[in-house]
């Protein structure tokens, strides 16, 4: 005889509940007549995408319902080989990410005395984040250090910290690595091990 796991245990008792709801509902508006009363799926007329999520770095996969070029449903894409239609909370609220009012979309800058963000252009922003890793790099950059009495090339500046993100793919983190190394920054490490 196998074994019911926790996992699937809640699974059925869940789809039990929903069916249960579901055909009582069924029956309450059979017996009234008014079957095409029945209130529609959230996700009745929605299309369909997939995509990643970006929360701890694992990958589990999603689901997402669009409606009017709004999102109104992320799910666990049962297909997925590493979450297999499970998603924690994190995922599950991944729609607010998308559709919050208070979701930054432009760079924004507080400049010194101030006590309000402005926006400035992306240009700008890539220009004196540019100038700043030039500024920071010129200032603690370390060509050689002594060690035992002999003289060892580094070439590394540890005046910066570089994070990755859980949102790039296996070919962007190449690319991330390569820059920090082309730099010279040594203290980098990926989102996941916070």
């Amino acid at each position: 005889m196998a074994k019911l796991s926790r996992r699937s245990f809640m699974k059925f008792t869940a789809a039990s509940i929903a069916a249960a709801a579901l055909a009582d509902k069924q029956k309450v508006h059979a017996e009234k007549g008014d079957v095409d009363k029945a209130f529609p799926m959230m996700t009745a007329g929605a299309s369909t995408a997939y995509g990643l999520c970006h929360f701890c770095s694992v990958g589990c996969g999603l689901e997402v319902k669009i409606k009017d070029n709004k999102v109104i449903s992320t799910e666990g894409h049962p297909d997925h080989p590493i979450n297999e239609g499970s998603l924690c909370p994190k995922g599950r609220s991944m729609k607010e990410m998308v559709n919050s009012d208070q979701r930054v979309t432009h760079p924004l800058i507080r400049k010194p005395g101030s006590d309000k963000w402005e926006p400035i252009s992306w240009d700008e922003a890539f220009g004196k984040i540019a100038s700043k890793i030039k500024e920071v790099r010129e200032e603690t950059f370390t060509k050689t250090v002594d060690i035992d009495g002999e003289k060892v090339t580094v070439n590394r500046t540890d005046g910066i910290f570089s994070m990755g993100s859980a949102e790039i793919d296996n070919e962007e983190a190449y690319l991330f690595t390569k820059f920090n190394r082309a730099v010279g920054i040594h203290n980098f490490t990926h989102q996941a091990e916070i």
